[in-house]
């Protein structure tokens, strides 16, 4: 596959996987909205998963609660980072992909809740963690690690191959600038 179609495949996927996170979040609240009452739980897994519905006006933990228009502000540069990450790096690896749009998906489905609605609907809650959250933060998370061990992997991979020959490694071509 020549590059230039690679590269709009690594975008396509990129761009599916934030658009599906965000329709998996939404979605979900919608139906917690729904169905659980403000508040309440429902006990899915017995002394280990539950639903709860919680309103939260801060951000991930209950950090920075009733400063929603900054957030709102540090959303939409968060999201202009992940995409100018995604674009400066250009790494056309199907994980590194799906891991920006996980974080995408992730950062859109709060945007949307703190825009639209003034406050995001947490829900998600386990016996031995305290703290509840969605499947935004969820994403958000995962795609974080995964995007943090490619680019450790990668720096790995540059400073192990460096100055060998004069081929470049992947890593070297993660770290150029264009």
């Amino acid at each position: 596959m020549d590059k230039r179609k690679k590269k709009t495949l690594m975008n396509v996927y990129f761009l599916l996987t934030g658009v599906a996170v965000l329709v998996l979040d939404q979605t979900t609240k919608y139906f917690v909205n729904l169905k659980i009452a403000k508040g309440l739980s429902i006990e899915i897994i017995p002394k280990f998963l539950y639903f709860t519905n919680i309103k939260n006006t801060g951000a991930a933990f209950g950090m920075f609660q009733s400063y929603t228009k900054v957030l709102i502000i540090i959303s939409i540069i968060a999201i202009i980072f992940i995409i100018i990450l995604k674009v400066t790096f250009n790494i056309n690896l199907l994980i590194y992909n799906i891991s920006l749009g996980f974080i995408l998906g992730g950062a859109l489905g709060t945007l949307v809740d703190r825009y639209f609605v003034g406050e995001v609907t947490d829900f998600i809650s386990f016996s031995f963690f305290r703290p509840v959250f969605n499947v935004a933060d969820s994403f958000i998370f995962i795609g974080f690690v995964l995007t943090i061990i490619l680019i450790l992997r990668e720096y790995k991979n540059y400073s192990k191959h460096r100055g060998v020959g004069n081929k470049k490694s992947q890593g070297e071509r993660f770290l150029e600038t264009k």
